[in-house]
Parts: C-alpha cells; sequence; structure tokens
C-alpha cells in the first residue's frame, strides 16, 4: 500500500476512533445527568454499568456491583405480600424483549428500607441482531405513593382526632359500602357532647380541639377491633357496633358513656368535665337504606338530650319520637324547596282595640304561611317545629321581613307586628341584615312592633336585651308574645323593656266559662298595667270572651271573632 494510502487510512482509523470515544462520552454523561437508575449487563446477566441514581438507589458504593449477577444485586418483591419477584434479566435475556412491569413493584435496599420502583428491563443487541446485554431502568415512585396515600388519608380522616371523617362513614353505611362487619343485627350509634360550647367559650377553640382529640381517642380504646369509630363533625361521633344486639348494645354505650362522664380534662392547670348523650338504632343493611339508620341514631341522641342528657336512648322500631323525627326531616327539604322557590305567603291577622278609646284595628300581625305542592295552604304547627330544631328560623325570619317591609313600603298607613325567632335573636348578623332592610324599603321602623316569645326572650336574655335597645333607640315597639307560659312570666317583665303583653291564648280561649283562667288573664292585665304596658288578648273565638276582656280591661284582642288571617296582599 502507497504510503499516502496508508496514511490516510491511518488518519481515518484516528477519526473514527476519536468519534466513538466522543459518542461513548456523550453516553456517558447522558447516563449519569438521568434522574432515573440505570444498570446494564453483559448477555450472561452480570452488571457492567450503573449510574449514580442506580447506586443511590440500591444504596451501594460506586463500582461495588460490577461484574455482580444482576439478580443477587436487585431483589423486587411484590407490594401486595412482599414475596420476592423473578429477576427481569431472565425473561428479557432469553425472549430478547423488553419486558415492563404492570404497576409498582418493591426495591430492597442495601440497609433493608425499601422504595417502590416502576421498571423495565430491554435487550442490547448489535447491529446484526447478536444479544450484547440487558439495560434496567427503574423510577423511584415512593414519594409520589406517599402523597397519595396522604390525600387518600386526608379524604378518609377527620385531621383532627384521627378517626374516620363523616364522608368515609357515609360511604360505608351506602349502598356497596363495604364496612368491617356485615353480619346482620349490627347497631349504629351517634354521640353528641353535653355542654361542649361551654368549653370553647370559656376556656377557648385551641382546649375544645384538644378534648376532641382526647375523646376520639377514649372511645378508640373503649370499643372492640371489628367496631367503627366515626367524628361526624364538630362534637358528634358515629360508631357501628358489629354483631351487637339491643342489650348488649345499650351496655356498651352506657360504659362508653361513663368513661367519657369520669374523665378529667386538664387544660392550663384547670379540670373540666362533660357528659355525652348517646342514640342508637338497628343498623340493616338488607333493607337497602342503611343510611336512615344514622338518621334515626340521630333522632335518639336528640332524646337523649330532651331526657336530661347524659344517657343512652335506643330507637326501636315503633318509637314515636323517630317517626315524628323523620316527619321534621321531610320538612326542612320541603322548607328549603320553599325558600328557593319563594312559595311562601304572608298573612296578617288585625289586633283590635277592645275599648272606646280604641277603637277598629290597631295594626295587624304578619303570620307566615306555606303553599303546599297541592295549592293548599300548610299550618304552621306543622313545619315551624322542624325549622327550630334545624336551624333555618334565621332564614325564614329573613325572608318574612324582606317581604312585610317591600308591602309596608307599598302601604304607607300599614302598621305591623313582626315575629322574632329565638335563633335570630342569637344570631349577630339578624340585626344588621334587618337594618339593612329597612333601610332599602325606606319603612319607619316606629310602624313596626317586634314580636318575641316569652321563652325566646328568657332563652337569650342577653341577646334579646341587645336586640330590644337597638331598635327602641329607632322607635320600634315590642311585644312579649305567648306571657304566661314560662315559669317566671312577671319577673321578666321587669327585665325586659318592652311595650306590649300578648297574654297566651290558652288561657284566654275558655276564660268566659273558666274562673281560674280569667283569674291569670287578669292578673297577667293588672301587672301588666302597673309596668305601664298595653295587653293582648290572644285566641279570642266569640263574643263571649271579647265581652269579659272588656270588664277587665284588655286593651287589645285578636283571634277568629276579631278578625281571621288574610293575604296581606
Amino acid at each position: 500500500m502507497p504510503r499516502r494510502q496508508a496514511e490516510d487510512s491511518a488518519a481515518q482509523l484516528a477519526l473514527r476512533h476519536a468519534q466513538l470515544q466522543a459518542q461513548t462520552e456523550r453516553l456517558r454523561v447522558t447516563l449519569q445527568s438521568l434522574s432515573d437508575a440505570v444498570i446494564t449487563t453483559d448477555a450472561q446477566g452480570r452488571i457492567d454499568s450503573m449510574n449514580p441514581p442506580a447506586h443511590a438507589l440500591l444504596g451501594v458504593a460506586a463500582g461495588s456491583l460490577c461484574g455482580c449477577p444482576f439478580a443477587d444485586a436487585v431483589a423486587l418483591l411484590s407490594t401486595d405480600d412482599r414475596l420476592p419477584l423473578p429477576s427481569p434479566v431472565l425473561a428479557c435475556l432469553q425472549q430478547r424483549s423488553t419486558s415492563a412491569a404492570g404497576g409498582p413493584v418493591l426495591l430492597l435496599r442495601a440497609d433493608g428500607s425499601l422504595r417502590r420502583v416502576q421498571h423495565s428491563a430491554s435487550p442490547i443487541l448489535d447491529a446484526g441482531g447478536g444479544l450484547l446485554g440487558m439495560v434496567w431502568v427503574a423510577h423511584d415512585v415512593t414519594e409520589q405513593h406517599r402523597q397519595a396515600e396522604r390525600v387518600e388519608r386526608e379524604l378518609r380522616q377527620d385531621a383532627l382526632t384521627g378517626l374516620m371523617n363523616r364522608r368515609e362513614f357515609e360511604r360505608l353505611l351506602a349502598p356497596g359500602g363495604r364496612p368491617p362487619a356485615q353480619a346482620p343485627g349490627d347497631l349504629l350509634c351517634h354521640l353528641d357532647l353535653d355542654q361542649f360550647k361551654v368549653i370553647n367559650d370559656t376556656v377557648g377553640h385551641a382546649a375544645g380541639d384538644a378534648l376532641l382529640a382526647e375523646i376520639g381517642r377514649l372511645l378508640q380504646a373503649g370499643t372492640r377491633h371489628s367496631d367503627v369509630v366515626a367524628r361526624l363533625g364538630a362534637d358528634e361521633f358515629g360508631l357501628i357496633l358489629a354483631r351487637c344486639g339491643p342489650e348488649d348494645g345499650i351496655q356498651r354505650c352506657e360504659a362508653l358513656r361513663e368513661r367519657i362522664a369520669a374523665h378529667r380534662f386538664v387544660w392550663l392547670g384547670l379540670e373540666h368535665r362533660l357528659t355525652a348523650s348517646i342514640g342508637i338504632a338497628p343498623l340493616l343493611r338488607s333493607d337497602g337504606n342503611a343510611l336512615r339508620a344514622l338518621s334515626d341514631a340521630d333522632v335518639a341522641c336528640h332524646a337523649a338530650k330532651e331526657a336530661g342528657r347524659n344517657r343512652v336512648h335506643f330507637a326501636a322500631e315503633a318509637d314515636a319520637q323517630v317517626e315524628g323525627r323523620r316527619g321534621e326531616m321531610h320538612w326542612v327539604a320541603v322548607l328549603r324547596r320553599a325558600l328557593a322557590e319563594d312559595r311562601f305567603e304572608l298573612h296578617g291577622q288585625p289586633i283590635v282595640g277592645t275599648g272606646a278609646a280604641l277603637p277598629g284595628t290597631s295594626h295587624c300581625e304578619v303570620l307566615l304561611r306555606l303553599r303546599g305542592d297541592d295549592g293548599r295552604l300548610v299550618p304552621p304547627a306543622l313545619f315551624i317545629p322542624a325549622a327550630e330544631r334545624y336551624q333555618l328560623m334565621g332564614e325564614l325570619d329573613r325572608w318574612v321581613f324582606r317581604h312585610a317591609l317591600a308591602w309596608m313600603q307599598a302601604t304607607p298607613p300599614a302598621h305591623c307586628a313582626i315575629n322574632v325567632s329565638g335563633q335570630s335573636l342569637g344570631d349577630a348578623t339578624f340585626l344588621t341584615d334587618v337594618l339593612a332592610l329597612f333601610e332599602a324599603h325606606d319603612v319607619d321602623p316606629r310602624r313596626v312592633c317586634f314580636e318575641i316569645t316569652e321563652t325566646a326572650a328568657i332563652g337569650n336574655l342577653e341577646a334579646a336585651h341587645r336586640f330590644i335597645a337597638a331598635w327602641r333607640k329607632r322607635g320600634a315597639r315590642f311585644a312579649l308574645d305567648d306571657f304566661g307560659v314560662g315559669l317566671s312570666s312577671f319577673s321578666y317583665l321587669r327585665q325586659l323593656a318592652v311595650d306590649v303583653v300578648k297574654i297566651d291564648g290558652s288561657f284566654v280561649k275558655d276564660m268566659h266559662t273558666d274562673a281560674q283562667n280569667r283569674a291569670i288573664v287578669e292578673s297577667i292585665h293588672r301587672v301588666a298595667m302597673v309596668c305601664g304596658l298595653q295587653t293582648v288578648a290572644e285566641w279570642v273565638e266569640n263574643a263571649d270572651i271579647l265581652s269579659a276582656l272588656q270588664e277587665i280591661g284588655v286593651h287589645y284582642a285578636q283571634g277568629w271573632h276579631t278578625g281571621r288571617p288574610a293575604l296581606l296582599d
């Protein structure tokens, strides 16, 4: 070969060698820079290279596994039972095809810890299809899995107590749910802490949160592994007692109640105690309506509270309270729909002067009525108890004021008495909302007499004082409604700055034939006169009652004899 040709050939070989070296270096740098773990083997499955992420993933020093069989260096386990899995090397080298796991597997590190990885193995072939080795690539998904578990746990778990949350508890009760115990005879319990609000109000919410966490641990310690304990919200807890009959369930709940009553909660050196009311209902999954048991247990819990708190009540199928509460919950749905569809009506009943000095109609009381789906009026006695129990009175009161003031704006001479519930009295935003309605409709507060029932005023005495003081400054008047049914009626007349006393109709309706009731009406009127107040008698149903009221000197009468309720419009 001529010298020049030899030199050219040598130069070409040198260039190709340099190019191969550069390509090899680029591949090495690329391999080193990958975030995934990469291990290559020869055709016999012995490791010939590992990038830094591979060393970190396996927990070994660089170069320590070179020449070691892959199957000995990399241990993969099942995520289900943690049993060893076949090495991917064999299948890849024998079949000369890529193999990828269907899902994450566990990798056992040198220090004994586990990492969750997604991995695949691919053969390395030369240009002629000859087998050179294998490349294994693994992506560490441990942190992503932990994050997903944390999110899933937060969706199922109450953050404060660590117990199951309401969402997960109701999922167990829904059709298709899989609670721990599927046997018939399970019981559902609703536990509500008595007077928990006192802890929050007197010691603070941090103390309340700490107490709830302690109660959660106490309930878990007092139940079996097969039972379910959940926090339903605020100070309410739900339990599923698995394979438990009524008598056994009552005993278990009594034991929990006693545990809570005996528990000493210490905060900032001071000891606090509280009690719990528990309702129990049979949990019959076979009827496909297990969620109804949650309602029944809630009803039974309220029955326990109404019976004096710190007790257990079992909701039998024939329990009148359970049936009554179911009816109330039906009305809650009806009321919410009626508010959304604006299907309420305002009626007015005249309040008439009884004497020559007070002739004719002075004003009317605004009454709320509901128009049913059949077009008939629904008596308030059917839906007001449900509205009171399920905290809907504030919404109803706002609806009444909004529409009554709009009517008064269009009817300038009208003077109205409008009722305010105890719930609205205790609502700090109600005063502001009603004031805004008066301003929006440009109605003089002197045209309105607010009616507050005696029981609502006594139950919210401080709130009643604030509400009355705020509106008296604006010229509004106040009537104490249903007076006489409270235990300390006369003493509260001295404390509440009202203008009118409305004598409860239960004393008025037969005062013309019952001397005792007439005496009660007369005594209420006399005390009111001494206090400088006017009196209104309710339930005046005939001329004889009106005549008796005139003899006594009661100022106003209200009832079907003096004027039946009619649409304001």
